[in-house]
C-alpha cells in the first residue's frame, strides 16, 4: 500500500568550499588593520592563501537548464583530452600548468544529465549566513549531518579563529548543498571534474535537524540574524 511505503534514502551534499566569499572579506579586513599581528599571519602567507582562494573554480547553478556551469576551472590542454576537467587528486599541477599541459577555462556544462543521473531532488545556493542556515533552511522535514565531514579551506579556519567567528556561518558563495538519492557517487564525480565534494549527511522522517558525528549528538537551531548578516 502507498502508505506503508518507504520512502527512499535521501543524502544531503555539500559541492565547492564553504566561506570563501566570507574569506575574501576577512582577508581585505585583516590588510586593512593598522597594526598587523605577523606572529599569526605572515605577509607571505596572507598572498599565498588569497592567491589560493582567486584560484579556486568558480561554480554557477542555471536553474533554467538545471545545470551547473564553471569558470576559471583547470582543464587538460592536450590534444586527447583538451577541455576536460583536471581531477582534485591530479598531481604537480603547478609545472604542468607552468609547462602548458594544463590551462584555466570554461566548462558550460559541468555535471552532464544532473538530475537524471543522480536523482537530484533541490540545490541549494549558500550565501549569507553561509552553511549552517542552508542546513536549517533544506532540513525542514528531518535531517541527520556531521560537522565533520563539512570541509573549509585550512586558511577560513584559521582566518575565523583569528577574528572570532564561526566558519559555519561565513558567507558561502558559491557553494551549494543538493539533496540527492547517489551522494557519494556524486561527491566522487565531482571530484574527477576537479570540485571539492562531500555527502556530509542523509535526511530522514520527521521535523528534528540533528548533528551526529565523534563529538556526540546535538539539535541544529535556528541560526539567528546577526550571524546571518556576517
Amino acid at each position: 500500500m502507498m502508505g506503508n511505503r518507504k520512502r527512499k534514502t535521501e543524502d544531503l551534499v555539500l559541492l565547492g568550499y564553504p566561506g570563501i566569499s566570507g574569506s575574501r572579506f576577512l582577508w581585505k579586513k585583516w590588510e586593512e588593520r593598522a597594526e598587523q599581528d605577523s606572529s599569526i599571519f605572515s605577509p607571505r602567507y596572507v598572498r599565498e592563501e588569497r592567491r589560493r582562494i582567486e584560484k579556486l573554480p568558480v561554480l554557477s547553478w542555471h536553474a533554467d537548464k538545471r545545470s551547473f556551469s564553471a569558470r576559471n576551472i583547470l582543464l587538460f590542454a592536450d590534444p586527447a583530452r583538451q577541455g576536460e576537467p583536471i581531477p582534485l587528486y591530479e598531481k604537480d599541477v603547478q609545472a604542468k600548468e607552468n609547462a602548458g599541459e594544463i590551462e584555466r577555462g570554461e566548462v558550460e556544462s559541468l555535471f552532464p544529465a544532473l538530475f537524471e543521473r543522480f536523482s537530484v531532488q533541490e540545490v541549494y545556493s549558500l550565501g549569507a549566513g553561509g552553511i549552517l542556515s542552508g542546513l536549517w533552511y533544506l532540513g525542514g522535514e528531518g535531517l541527520s549531518f556531521s560537522y565533520e565531514k563539512i570541509f573549509f579551506l585550512q586558511s577560513t579556519i584559521e582566518l575565523c579563529e583569528a577574528f572570532q567567528e564561526s566558519p559555519y556561518t561565513l558567507d558561502s558563495e558559491g557553494a551549494f548543498l543538493l539533496r540527492m538519492e547517489s551522494g557519494e557517487d556524486f561527491s566522487d564525480f565531482a571530484r574527477e571534474r576537479g570540485i571539492a565534494a562531500a555527502r556530509i549527511g542523509t535526511f530522514q522522517e520527521g521535523r528534528k535537524r540533528m548533528r551526529k558525528d565523534a563529538y556526540g549528538e546535538s539539535y541544529l537551531y535556528r541560526p539567528d540574524e546577526e550571524s546571518m548578516e556576517k
